[in-house]
């Protein structure tokens, strides 16, 4: 049997904690040699997260829940342009950052939480960009709307830079290289 086609065993050693409307989300990730998450809590489906603000995915109940970006240019400046938009039945998602460290989220058009991310999201070994985020939620949600919207802010972040910064860190990173 090749090395290559066997299947490969991948344990979470790391965990967090976060508060949701019906109890404890436990956040499971490990940042070698992929960064992955698991998020589940109770009563709620597991969803498996592929952190990243620009490549992220997000997979629940083993099927690929596909996102898309507000928009796939690489010279969006605007915070309105990394709107995450996913698809989960009839049900529209968005993770909309407000600020540098602020997202809502929607379902429908509908806000059903706020995120509020740190600062340290954006340092240069950050893996994980939601990790540190933390949620304040609505009232009247499902186990589906919790995991989704948890899983969303793991995996995209919480809050965008805006046209200002963008432009500043390009130029910072162009001096640098």
């Amino acid at each position: 049997m090749s090395i290559f086609s066997k299947r490969r065993t991948v344990r979470l050693s790391q965990h967090r904690t976060a508060e949701s409307p019906f109890g404890p989300i436990r956040i499971s990730y490990d940042r070698w040699p992929a960064v992955i998450a698991l998020v589940q809590g109770p009563g709620m489906p597991p969803v498996t997260v592929r952190p990243g603000r620009e490549h992220g995915w997000i997979k629940v109940d083993g099927q690929v829940i596909p996102t898309r970006r507000g928009s796939d240019s690489r010279w969006a400046l605007r915070r309105r342009t990394r709107t995450r938009t996913a698809v989960v039945g009839e049900r529209t998602y968005e993770l909309r950052p407000t600020g540098l460290c602020r997202a809502r989220i929607l379902r429908d058009g509908m806000p059903i939480a706020e995120a509020h991310g740190t600062l340290g999201a954006y340092g240069p070994l950050r893996s994980i960009p939601g990790i540190d985020a933390r949620l304040t939620w609505s009232h009247g949600l499902g186990r589906y709307d919790v995991a989704i919207g948890q899983a969303m802010v793991v995996a995209f972040g919480a809050g965008a830079p805006g046209a200002l910064a963008t432009i500043a860190s390009f130029w910072l990173d162009l001096i640098g290289s």
